[in-house]
């Protein structure tokens, strides 16, 4: 729970970040960049290893509803900005030192990484989906997993082989290991894991209704298809996780 706890706080840090950045890149007072963050807390094998998806525009909206683009991340710059915020975070909460973070400052390798994905237009609507799919993905797939019962090991006890995503390399778990070990992912009763920032935040949306403003979120294209379709489209989303489909 305190891991997670230190992840929200993390995640707000993180797009104080970005949102500057994002800013500094236009030439606009009201700017207003928008971010979908998604907390992660598992590895491959169910390990624990927090990191953070996320969404983010290429740019600002800013007047009424207009949106600029902005230069492509750097990957580097946001690396070293967003290590100073944990480091600042973890000393906060006072689980470092400030002789712990001037050592890890000095290390080779940072510990730390930022990978920054190819722009997706609105038109790469496969692309889109597959990306909103990965950002909160689940922690494990039953696809890499196969479950092996008490009555067919040595030892009489059941067990999960777990492959990694690449299926180059497995491993093995107790059954009842393998289950407590999930159970460490799942968030507590009200825990937000996804949240929304900037101009996508609830707060920015608030605003503009209550302003009187379209709280539709423009886009750089016109969309094209029909209520009637768009209803589709969200019915074959949900039966692509749920196996049901909503319209029968």
């Amino acid at each position: 729970m305190t891991n997670r706890r230190l992840l929200a706080k993390l995640s707000q840090r993180t797009w104080k970040v970005l949102s500057a950045y994002l800013k500094a890149g236009v030439r606009y007072d009201d700017a207003a960049p928008g971010g979908v963050i998604a907390v992660q807390t598992f590895g491959d094998f169910q390990n624990f290893n927090p990191h953070l998806h996320i969404i983010a525009t290429d740019g600002c909206f800013y007047g009424n509803g207009l949106f600029i683009k902005g230069p492509q991340p750097a990957a580097k710059d946001l690396e070293n900005a967003f290590r100073g915020e944990v480091f600042a975070l973890l000393k906060k909460e006072g689980l470092i030192t400030d002789f712990v973070i001037d050592n890890m400052m000095n290390w080779h390798h940072s510990g730390f990484n930022v990978y920054c994905g190819k722009t997706l237009w609105p038109d790469n609507e496969e692309g889109l989906e597959n990306l909103a799919r990965y950002i909160i993905r689940a922690s494990f797939s039953s696809e890499r997993m196969t479950y092996i019962p008490a009555c067919d090991t040595k030892s009489g006890t059941a067990r999960v082989i777990y492959h990694s995503k690449n299926d180059t390399s497995s491993k093995t778990f107790d059954a009842l290991d393998w289950l407590a070990q999930l159970t460490t992912h799942i968030p507590n009763r009200g825990e937000q894991m996804c949240r929304y920032y900037g101009y996508y935040s609830n707060k920015s949306r608030g605003m503009r209704k209550k302003s009187g403003a379209d709280d539709a979120v423009p886009a750089l294209m016109e969309p094209v298809l029909t209520s009637r379709v768009m209803r589709k489209s969200w019915a074959r989303l949900i039966q692509k996780i749920y196996h049901v489909d909503p319209l029968l």
